[in-house]
């Protein structure tokens, strides 16, 4: 695994990371290096389906965005580790969307979000203090947008994102 520390000092994001086939990489970083979105409702918009508007309260903190590109024929996960393991932090992830960044996404091609869950469910493991979304490119790489936010307006909070890709053919 290869880790990287993006510098503190640059602006509040996109964070440009590289995604490699076949290597996770690892970047290490803090919810202060974002700033909260002025509305969700881009999430909810059925042209995104990323989460739903009751587990909004989940992704009202600082957003740290990441782009990076899955190549074809591969599946991409990413992996969010809070340094702490109280921290409430939520991972949303979507391929496409025309280099556009929330609230401002009119349409993506795919999004997947992770939260923490408020109760167990029947046949899934108990969930940790991580998060996990996995996207999929077939014919033609994707731009992809990562969204690391902290939950209930949190704003800072030291975490570890990781990139693996894994070539599907």
């Amino acid at each position: 695994m290869l880790f990287a520390s993006l510098l503190a000092g640059q602006a509040s994001g996109p964070y440009s990371i590289e995604a490699t086939a076949g290597e996770t990489l690892s970047y290490e970083m803090n919810l202060n290096q974002g700033t909260p979105l002025a509305s969700l409702d881009w999430a909810w918009n059925s042209q995104n389906a990323c989460f739903v508007e009751p587990r909004a309260e989940f992704f009202t903190g600082n957003n740290v965005f990441f782009r990076t590109e899955i190549p074809p024929y591969s599946t991409m996960i990413i992996r969010l580790i809070p340094k702490d393991k109280d921290a409430n932090m939520s991972l949303y992830a979507y391929s496409g969307g025309h280099g556009a960044l929330p609230p401002d996404l009119p349409s993506c091609v795919s999004c997947e979000a992770d939260f923490k869950q408020e109760r167990r469910y029947v046949g899934k493991a108990p969930q940790d203090h991580t998060r996990s979304v996995e996207l999929r490119a077939v014919t033609r790489p994707y731009p992809v947008t990562i969204g690391v936010v902290g939950a209930n307006g949190s704003t800072e909070g030291d975490f570890y994102l990781e990139v693996t890709v894994k070539k599907n053919r």
